[in-house]
Parts: C-alpha cells; sequence; structure tokens
C-alpha cells in the first residue's frame, strides 16, 4: 500500500533541491522536476558530481552541491515529520563522497557537514514559501505519461509521474525574487539572470 502523504512530500523534496540550487545561484536544467507515484523523484539542475579529488579543502561549487541536496529530506521531513529516510539515500551518498574530496581529516569532515547541514536548514526556512508554492504546484499538477527521452534514460520505472519544466519553476520562483539561469539539458548554455532577492 502506497503512503500517500510520503509521494506528496516528494513534492517538497524536489522543489527544495531546485528552490536552493537558484538561492546558491546553480543553473536549472530544462527537464525541471518529476515524481512518480511511489514517492521517488528527480530535479534537473547543475551540481558537482564527484570527480576523484583528494584533499581539496573548502570549496564552493562542492559546498553548494552539498547544501541543496541536504535540502530535499529537510523539506521533506518539515512537510511530513514521519517521512521514512530511504528517499535521501542518494543525495546523502553524494554529500559523503564530496566531503570525502574535500576533508581527509574526520574532524574537518564533521564540522563542515554539520555546518553545511545547517545552512541549508537555514535557506529551506527562509525560502520555505517558495518551496511550499512550487511543491503544490507539483502536487496539484496531473499524472501523465512519462515521455521517452531520446538522449538520457528514464528517470523512474514507473509509467506515470508528475512534472514541472523549468520555464513553470521559473514563473513560480518569479513571484519570490528568485530568478533562476536555465540551462539546456542539451546545449547547456545558460539563459535568463541568476540573482535572487
Amino acid at each position: 500500500m502506497v503512503d500517500e502523504l510520503y509521494v506528496e512530500s516528494a513534492a517538497y523534496h524536489e522543489a527544495a533541491h531546485v528552490v536552493l540550487a537558484v538561492a546558491l545561484q546553480m543553473p536549472l536544467r530544462d527537464r525541471g522536476i518529476h515524481i512518480d507515484p511511489f514517492g521517488c523523484g528527480i530535479a534537473y539542475y547543475w551540481y558537482r558530481n564527484p570527480d576523484g579529488g583528494r584533499n581539496v579543502g573548502r570549496e564552493v561549487e562542492r559546498e553548494k552541491s552539498i547544501i541543496s541536496g541536504y535540502a530535499g529530506f529537510i523539506a521533506q521531513r518539515k512537510f511530513y515529520p514521519e517521512c521514512r529516510p530511504a528517499g535521501s539515500w542518494c543525495d546523502s551518498n553524494q554529500a559523503i563522497k564530496l566531503l570525502d574530496e574535500m576533508y581527509p581529516n574526520r574532524d574537518d569532515w564533521f564540522a563542515a557537514r554539520d555546518r553545511l547541514c545547517e545552512e541549508s536548514r537555514r535557506l529551506v526556512e527562509q525560502h520555505w514559501g517558495a518551496i511550499v508554492a512550487l511543491a503544490q504546484a507539483l502536487w496539484s499538477s496531473p499524472w501523465t505519461p512519462q515521455p521517452p527521452s531520446a538522449k538520457e534514460k528514464r528517470w523512474s520505472e514507473c509509467e506515470e509521474e508528475k512534472r514541472m519544466e523549468a520555464n513553470e519553476i521559473e514563473s513560480i520562483l518569479h513571484t519570490f525574487g528568485l530568478r533562476p539561469v536555465i540551462c539546456d539539458s542539451e546545449d547547456q548554455q545558460p539563459r535568463g539572470q541568476g540573482t535572487t532577492a
């Protein structure tokens, strides 16, 4: 039996990723945000992937990626306090790998993790209105067939999804003074102004 509230909470998870990405001036990808009927989701934005670096120290791109990554579960739990953390394992794993690249010293590693998690919580609170508006818009959209993508594999095994493209996200976030930069998934060229209120 599917926990409908958990599925709805996935909209908050994905909305938080992109709202914080925009607040941190990380470009969105045109494919936007998606959730499926089991509460899985994906947010398309440009973030730092682990690259095998070692002892790189404090690095802005990695830190922004960790902050926006943590935001998903923070917002999901804010909406649904009893929500299980299973859906955030990918975000947590990404953060661990990025922290490993920055800090071989465990004391520095844990201090950075705590600092970045706290910053993510602070930004989720600051931008909660935008997160709620985006999540509610996504949740109120109809379930539609997941279109096949010629360039990328399907993000979910489910046949249906709720989705919002980047231009729809942009129109909602403008009302909150957030101005996303959007990069086309194909050519990775940014368009728009990346400023925040």
